[in-house]
């Protein structure tokens, strides 16, 4: 396998790109979210989840907007076109903390959930390092691989949320929404705020991914967003509800993993028992997903920053801190919650949306606008056989079919 596949010959479609999006989202978000939400709007939690729906598609419109004046470059790349070439790098070096900080967030969770749940008595490093081995190799193959892994395991994921809904339905009691909007409209709007960070702030990874998307499907990008959006609004609603309609209110509360602890409750004539492991092996699944999308995120930023030929050089010593990152980045499970529901919602918009922002208006008052094909450094000419051969760029990101260019 050459060092540049996956790279230069990368290309994704628009459903692959909004599945990616979904499975982003339900990542760890799906399973801790709720909890907190609930914790603060109580039995209205589902409406916080309803009203921070917009938002969903929202701040993609920001980025499709970028995307709309640099369709063939990332994040990294028009940051120098916008700004200039110093301050882009000093505006990707804030992301690809960002991102490093992330990764190590994501990992945690993944630890904390086996060693709380599953692995009680295994150490939660040797669970980080065994994780993290599985995202070193899923990375190096690409986003090509990452986006079909996702096709499968959004299927799956799909079917596991059917079987759940249908498997509670006896025992969803509608008395645990009462009274309904018992403090107003104020409650509601406070569940809104961790939503806003966690994971609406994070999305800001696909500006890595659009450029990656086939010319061919480029038309189709907005309307699979949309819908991607749409059925993340609509996943969060429905898992909400059900955890408040089966679990209450209190028991939602306390618990750290709400969905895991509701498939328990799963019992069909003793026919039908312990689902809880499917969720377990989605949810694993669905974290795999977003981690390695980080990963990824943070080594091509990376190697575009240093203007690198590859990004895979940078795979394995980033796995390196992100490891003892996760292991140190907060105490337990309690502090997560305080964390993730008070700093990380503003450091998270603030990468998320309010950068972006500021580069799509700065670039809208310049008219900047740049169609040509971002890409990679141009690698060296090789001598075989005595014979020169020519100069030659990589094909670069977003532009798969496209033909070298002779020097």
């Amino acid at each position: 396998m050459s060092k540049f596949a996956g790279i230069n010959n990368a290309e994704i479609t628009s459903g692959q790109a909004a599945k990616i999006l979904i499975l982003f989202a339900l990542g760890s978000a799906a399973l801790i979210l709720p909890s907190a939400v609930t914790a603060i709007a109580k039995q209205d939690g589902w409406l916080s989840m309803l009203m921070a729906g917009p938002f969903n598609y929202f701040i993609l419109i920001v980025y499709l907007a970028l995307a709309d004046r640099f369709p063939n470059m990332s994040l990294a790349q028009y940051a120098e076109k916008i700004v200039g070439k110093w301050s882009g790098k000093a505006l990707t070096l804030i992301y690809i903390l960002f991102f490093l900080l992330l990764s190590a967030l994501v990992l945690r969770n993944i630890s904390d959930f086996m060693s709380l749940s599953v692995l009680p008595l295994t150490p939660e490093w040797f669970i980080d390092s065994t994780f993290m081995l599985v995202v070193i190799y899923g990375v190096f193959l690409g986003i090509e691989t990452i986006a079909r892994t996702g096709e499968i395991l959004f299927g799956w994921g799909m079917l596991v949320i059917i079987i759940i809904i249908f498997s509670l339905f006896n025992q969803f009691d509608f008395r645990n929404f009462e009274p309904f909007l018992y403090d107003g409209i104020l409650r509601p709007l406070k569940g809104v705020y961790p939503i806003l960070g966690f994971p609406i702030g994070e999305f800001v990874f696909i500006t890595a991914i659009l450029p990656l998307v086939r010319q061919q499907d480029r038309k189709k990008l907005r309307k699979s967003l949309k819908i991607s959006a749409l059925l993340i609004t609509l996943l969060s609603v429905l898992i909400t509800v059900f955890l408040v309609g089966v679990m209450g209110v209190s028991e939602t509360s306390r618990s750290p993993f709400a969905v895991y602890d509701m498939a328990k409750n799963i019992n069909i004539e003793e026919i039908l028992v312990r689902v809880e492991i499917l969720v377990a092996m989605v949810w694993i699944g669905t974290v795999f997903m977003k981690l390695a999308l980080c990963v990824y995120v943070l080594a091509v930023l990376t190697a575009q920053m240093l203007n690198l030929s590859t990004y895979r050089t940078l795979i394995v010593p980033y796995a390196f801190i992100i490891v003892p990152l996760s292991l140190i980045a907060y105490r337990n499970v309690a502090h997560s919650r305080v964390f993730a529901m008070g700093v990380w919602t503003i450091y998270s918009l603030f990468h998320g949306f309010l950068l972006p922002l500021l580069l799509l208006m700065i670039a809208m008052m310049r008219k900047k606008r740049d169609s040509s094909a971002g890409g990679f450094q141009e690698i060296k000419p090789e001598k075989s056989q005595g014979v020169q051969q020519s100069d030659m760029t990589t094909e670069q990101i977003g532009t798969p079919d496209q033909e070298p260019v002779k020097a």
